[in-house]
């Protein structure tokens, strides 16, 4: 029998031993006390999927609109499944962000991929955006004379460099441009990237600047020359060509390493462009062209087709090539028929200082950039049959021009002028 002391102080806790405490924790329900009364909803459990498909599967908008995506999962029986939640991700974030209903906005020039995902199945859908129509004019953060210009094929990430060894860098299609060290203070007048990490600036005595840490630091190859060097191709990592002053067209096979010099002529060369690792074309002042057919030998269009200085080259094709140059000079060959190449006279008009031209990816677009009075630029969309001038927003003369598609390019000038459209230069 259990006495009880009715003095006791009531107030005071009730103590009980440690493994009755262990027992009342052990009986209480996990996670706590449900007192909602509902039940949990039952999860959705889909069927096996075949597919998933995003609408629309491209688009295009500004920086800052944005557009509305949708996604739809089919079974294996083609059939559309209700109840299927998906995760949407961008494949670039400094283009477009995306939130969890599949709504992207725009952030920042460039093309990348969206992605909807669910169960295993994945869709994507291409999303292009730009900052505005027509030629846009970007800060360089530099006064000098911008020469050339190259971009990787994101259009993201480029490169220009000019006089004095300057050298400025993007990683955002432009919106910023940032000065790199290059070591030199010769004038730089070409740049190429053999590879997204390697690269190679050419310029005044004999200067080939190499960086394969994608410009975070650039090295002055030793050479034996001291040619001005005014233009850069590689078309591989290890095959690339540079043309100059008397006549100079350096080869390396190497990546670099090694570069083998050949003086053409005593003429000044200007601009250089290969279809492959063999065939190539290249001119300079009074109208000279050469061409190859082995990268070694070379031999000179006869007779001239112009007398005028001829700055740049670009190749549409194996068989199709356009040079620009003084006074409008435009000469081009279109020969198809497997003999020599035959150089037709063209001129795109005497006001026309040009100095770049380029065929991006289509065979039929291209554009030339130079001056006029102020900054030109002209554009073909019939394979250089005509030409139509665009307003380039800016006064000063243009002395390159690369476009990573059809629609996206920059264009490079004088006073750190960089001019970029993601329109094709259109309005």
């Amino acid at each position: 029998m259990v006495s009880v002391n009715p003095s006791a102080d009531r107030s005071r806790p009730r103590r009980f031993p440690v493994r009755v405490l262990l027992v009342l924790a052990a009986l209480a329900p996990i996670g706590g006390c449900d007192c909602s009364g509902t039940n949990p909803a039952a999860p959705v459990i889909l069927p096996p999927l075949s597919a998933v498909v995003i609408t629309p599967a491209s688009d295009t908008l500004r920086v800052g609109e944005a557009h509305q995506f949708t996604a739809v999962a089919y079974d294996t029986l083609g059939q559309p499944v209700a109840g299927a939640g998906f995760v949407w991700t961008s494949g670039n974030a400094a283009v477009f962000a995306v939130n969890a209903n599949g709504r992207v906005t725009g952030m920042g020039d460039g093309v990348a991929w969206l992605y909807a995902e669910t169960v295993g199945r994945r869709d994507s859908a291409s999303v292009r955006v730009y900052p505005d129509s027509g030629w846009i004019v970007q800060t360089s953060n530099t006064a000098r004379n911008l020469n050339a210009v190259f971009f990787q094929a994101d259009g993201r990430e480029g490169w220009a460099v000019g006089d004095g060894g300057a050298i400025v860098h993007t990683t955002d299609a432009g919106i910023t441009w940032r000065n790199q060290v290059s070591q030199t203070s010769a004038n730089l007048n070409g740049v190429f990237f053999a590879d997204p990490d390697t690269g190679f600036a050419v310029g005044n005595f004999g200067t080939i600047l190499e960086t394969t840490d994608r410009g975070t630091s650039w090295t002055r190859a030793s050479v034996t020359f001291g040619e001005n060097l005014n233009a850069v191709q590689f078309t591989d990592r290890d095959t690339g060509y540079a043309v100059g002053s008397a006549g100079a067209v350096v080869r390396t096979v190497d990546g670099g390493r090694q570069w083998v010099k050949q003086n053409l002529t005593a003429v000044t060369l200007r601009g250089v462009a290969f279809a492959n690792g063999r065939e190539g074309w290249a001119v300079g002042d009074a109208g000279d062209i050469w061409g190859t057919a082995d990268g070694q030998a070379w031999s000179r269009v006869q007779p001239s087709v112009t007398s005028f200085a001829l700055r740049a080259v670009a190749r549409r094709s194996t068989t199709a090539a356009w040079a620009v140059g003084a006074q409008g000079a435009e000469p081009f060959t279109v020969d198809g028929g497997g003999g020599v190449p035959v150089w037709q006279n063209g001129n795109l008009g005497a006001l026309y200082d040009l100095h770049g031209v380029q065929f991006p990816s289509d065979p039929l677009v291209g554009y030339a950039v130079g001056f006029n009075g102020t900054g030109a630029v002209l554009k073909t969309e019939d394979g250089g049959l005509g030409w139509t001038p665009q307003i380039s927003n800016t006064g000063r003369q243009l002395n390159a021009v690369y476009f990573v598609d059809h629609l996206r390019g920059w264009a490079v000038g004088a006073s750190g002028t960089i001019i970029h459209t993601a329109l094709g230069g259109e309005h």
